[in-house]
């Protein structure tokens, strides 16, 4: 082929048209908006043990909207762990999961946007304020109620007693 029977190819000149056109309008954006109800995203992701490895299946993840407190569920996570919330409407969220071992809850709201699909795995682990049964309560000792938290205070109270009491002369760079 010469250079000009190359651009007189319409197969080649269709792809370049579409290739370009991929790049200016993504696919992904029609695909995800063409699954879930208008106005309404997807929440999908994977429930792990506390190990942050092994697969919790059975688990359900409970979305509850901040401003009309709606709840939504989704199905029991399979074997894999992985859940699917479709349909959500698009507004702020506080996220739950409700498994054999225990109720989590999560901290923070979750933001879902219109024809986004957003991925969340989370580890069921107990939080700040959770234990799990037979831990024990371990509180870490201050660094100032430790032995080198002491003479440091110790240490710093003399340098400064040493500048404040003893007559110290003038400094001067001619001296």
């Amino acid at each position: 082929m010469t250079v000009k029977s190359i651009g007189r190819s319409k197969g080649l000149v269709c792809g370049v048209l579409a290739a370009f056109a991929l790049l200016i309008f993504p696919a992904g954006t029609y695909a995800a908006t063409g699954t879930a109800a208008p106005g309404s995203g997807t929440l999908s992701g994977f429930i792990y043990a506390k190990d942050m490895r092994t697969p919790v299946a059975g688990a359900v993840v409970k979305l509850r909207n901040v401003t009309d407190r709606k709840e939504l569920l989704s199905g029991p996570t399979d074997a894999n762990g992985m859940y699917t919330v479709a349909a959500v409407p698009e507004g702020r969220y506080l996220l739950g999961v409700t498994s054999a071992s225990g109720d989590f809850n999560l901290d923070y709201t979750l933001l879902v946007k219109e024809g986004e699909l957003g991925k969340l795995s989370m580890s069921l682990a107990p939080g700040a304020g959770g234990q799990e049964s037979g831990e024990a309560s371990v509180k870490k000792a201050g660094f100032f109620s430790s032995v080198a938290g002491r003479v440091l205070v110790i240490a710093a109270i003399g340098v400064g007693l040493y500048f404040l009491l003893v007559p110290g002369q003038e400094s001067s760079p001619i001296r």
